[in-house]
C-alpha cells in the first residue's frame, strides 16, 4: 500500500529534472557554452525565457537595431568552417541578420535539442549538503544539476520608466528592449521617443522617416560618432576569410577584444593641438570604432 505522502514524494522527484550542467540564457555567450559542454559529454541543458535563440538581438527588434561591432568581428571563432561558410553583408549588421546568424549557429550544431524555451527562471538555489543547483521556472519544473552557468548577459532585461499615469495611458508605447516581434505601422502618427542612449541613436532616424512628426525628450546631451556603415565587398570577405586566424589572435590580446582598431599608444596631451584634431578628424571620417581609440 502507498500512502499520501510516499505517492506526493514520487510525483515530487518525477517532476524534478536533472543534469550535468544548466545555462541560463540562449544568447551567443549561452550557446557557446552549451557547444562546449556537449564538447565534453556533459549531459546540459538551456533555459531560455524567449522562444527563440540569440539573446539581446532576439529581444531587441526596435527599428534601426544593427551591432557597434564589426560583423566580421562580431561571429563565434569556435569553428573555422562557420568562419568560412557564413558571409556578412555589411560592415556592421542588422539585428535581423545578427539574429540569422544566431539562429543558422544553432541548427548547424544541433543546440535546439538542448534548448528549452519559455521556461523563464524564477530562482537558482545551490544546495550545500548534495552540492547541486536547484532552479524552479514558471512553468512550475524544477531542475538539478552540478553545474549553473549564467548567460543572462547584460542588454536583455528592459528599464520599464516609472513615470505616473503610464499604466493608464491608453496611446501605443513600448519599450525598445522589448519590441514587438510584428510590425510597427507609425504612418501619419506623431511620435515622442524618451531618451539619447545607444538604442535610440539608432531609433530616431528610422522613426523620423517612418512617422509624421517626431519628438525627441533628451535629460542629458550625449554625442555619437559616425559609423560610415557599407556593404562588404567580396575582396574584403576574402581578405578575413583567409586571414581569420590572425584577425582572431588580434582580438584576443587587443583591447576590448576587437581587431580592427587601430589603437593609439601616446596621450592626447603628448601631441600639439593640430596633430590631436587632425588624428581625430581622420578617425571621424573612418568611422565608429576607431575614434575613441586615438589616444591612451
Amino acid at each position: 500500500m502507498i500512502t499520501k505522502s510516499q505517492h506526493d514524494s514520487k510525483n515530487i522527484n518525477q517532476s524534478i529534472i536533472n543534469y550535468d550542467a544548466i545555462i541560463v540564457g540562449a544568447g551567443f555567450g549561452g550557446m557557446y557554452m552549451l557547444h562546449s559542454l556537449n564538447k565534453l559529454g556533459l549531459k546540459t541543458l538551456i533555459l531560455e525565457e524567449g522562444k527563440g535563440v540569440g539573446g539581446t538581438w532576439y529581444w531587441n527588434r526596435y527599428p534601426g537595431a544593427r551591432c557597434d561591432v564589426q560583423s566580421i568581428e562580431y561571429s563565434y571563432s569556435f569553428s573555422d568552417e562557420l568562419q568560412q561558410e557564413w558571409e556578412w553583408s555589411n560592415k556592421y549588421s542588422t539585428q535581423s541578420e545578427i539574429l540569422e546568424y544566431a539562429n543558422h549557429v544553432a541548427d548547424r550544431f544541433n543546440l535546439r535539442e538542448h534548448i528549452r524555451f519559455n521556461e523563464r527562471v524564477l530562482s537558482a538555489e545551490y544546495v550545500e549538503n548534495s552540492k547541486i543547483w536547484k532552479l524552479e521556472t514558471n512553468s512550475g519544473k524544477i531542475f538539478q544539476s552540478r553545474y549553473c552557468v549564467m548567460a543572462t548577459g547584460s542588454l536583455s532585461s528592459i528599464n520599464k520608466p516609472k513615470f505616473a499615469g503610464i499604466d493608464s495611458y491608453t496611446g501605443d508605447w513600448y519599450i525598445t528592449g522589448k519590441w514587438p516581434h510584428e510590425k510597427i505601422d507609425l504612418t501619419g502618427k506623431t511620435v515622442g521617443i524618451i531618451g539619447t542612449g545607444s538604442s535610440a541613436v539608432q531609433a530616431i532616424p528610422v522613426l523620423a522617416a517612418n512617422s509624421k512628426h517626431l519628438t525627441v525628450f533628451q535629460r542629458t546631451a550625449n554625442y555619437s560618432i559616425p559609423a560610415n556603415n557599407k556593404p562588404l565587398d567580396p575582396e574584403e570577405i576574402r581578405y578575413v576569410k583567409d586571414n581569420y586566424s590572425s584577425i582572431r589572435e588580434k582580438q584576443r590580446q587587443g583591447r576590448a577584444g576587437v581587431a580592427f582598431t587601430n589603437m593609439g599608444t601616446k596621450s592626447a596631451l603628448e601631441v600639439s593641438k593640430e596633430e590631436r584634431l587632425n588624428e581625430y578628424q581622420k578617425r571621424w571620417d573612418t568611422g565608429y570604432s576607431g575614434f575613441i581609440s586615438a589616444y591612451t
